[in-house]
């Protein structure tokens, strides 16, 4: 039985390894739309970040644009951090975005230029029904 222990104990320590969330920090280089920034890092790569939890307006909707620019002066040309664990059906980093302290995430969401939603179905991201605050 004692030799069963190192193996649970490293089959838990993989598991929760792979629920760690990981840190990008960098500068916002673009502003793609509401809810979604590119990050350049120290070593020049780029990233492009879904800010998760969250659903703006897109550019060719009704407030898309104003949602767009409220996000641009909240994160545009400044140092962020962004806590992740995992990637969209698209390959963007799903991240919440820290500015000096500040969660964006939220703070898009406070000003009414997105919607906080839940995922319908855990292990799919993609998909999600909206709630209006």
């Amino acid at each position: 039985m004692t030799g069963l222990r190192p193996a649970v104990l490293i089959v838990l320590l993989s598991i929760f390894s792979s629920l760690h969330a990981e840190t990008l920090t960098g500068r916002v280089v673009r502003v793609t739309d509401g809810d979604t920034i590119v990050v350049l890092d120290a070593d020049k790569v780029q990233h492009k970040i879904r800010l998760q939890g969250i659903d703006a307006p897109e550019r060719h909707q009704a407030f898309g644009m104003k949602s767009k620019a409220y996000l641009s002066d909240l994160v545009a040309g400044k140092s962020v951090v962004v806590d992740y664990s995992k990637y969209d059906r698209y390959g963007r980093v799903l991240g919440k975005v820290i500015v000096n302290g500040k969660d964006v995430n939220l703070e898009q969401v406070e000003a009414d230029m997105a919607w906080h939603y839940k995922a319908c179905h855990p292990g799919h991201a993609h998909s999600a029904s909206m709630t209006r605050r």
